[in-house]
């Protein structure tokens, strides 16, 4: 599975080598059954491991929403799991400088190291720069809590 096949998961990952419809892929919902890859950004290295099912559909204007229909997360590090339901819904807007991201419902979201891994909850919106890097912190009405301090050592 590509980095930036789960973007409604881990956001900095995001279209690394990849454009606004490049490579979306079509038809229903793709498993990820199981994908486990390590993840850095909370200055300690945490396994995941993704099962369920993931989509990204490519609008005519090039923005792409990615769907998580079922998707779960498990995080591991220093002896300690968190299991998450993230089942949200991910809005990318891709201008000349930068992608603008609005999340609704429940998701993980990855900002750079050590920054942390978020699960955001209700309506949230940030910004990335074309390198992943974080543009603008999350703002709107909904949650984000940093779930790293919760695997820390």
């Amino acid at each position: 599975m590509k980095k930036w096949a789960i973007p409604a998961v881990l956001a900095a990952a995001l279209f690394v080598g990849a454009g606004p419809a490049g490579a979306v892929p079509s038809g229903p919902p793709q498993p990820a059954d199981p994908a486990t890859f390590t993840l850095d950004n909370c200055g300690f290295p945490v396994t995941a491991q993704l099962t369920g099912k993931f989509k990204n559909i490519a609008t005519p204007a090039g923005t792409v929403i990615s769907t998580s229909p079922g998707l779960k997360i498990t995080l591991t590090a220093n002896g300690k799991t968190l299991n998450y339901v993230i089942t949200g819904t991910s809005r990318y807007t891709f201008l000349s400088d930068s992608v603008e991201v609005v999340s609704t419902g429940r998701n993980l979201l990855l900002l750079p190291s050590p920054d942390g891994l978020y699960l955001t909850t209700g309506n949230v919106n940030y910004a990335l720069n074309l390198d992943n890097s974080e543009l603008r912190r999350f703002s709107g009405p909904g949650t984000a809590t940093n779930v790293c301090p919760l695997l820390a050592p």
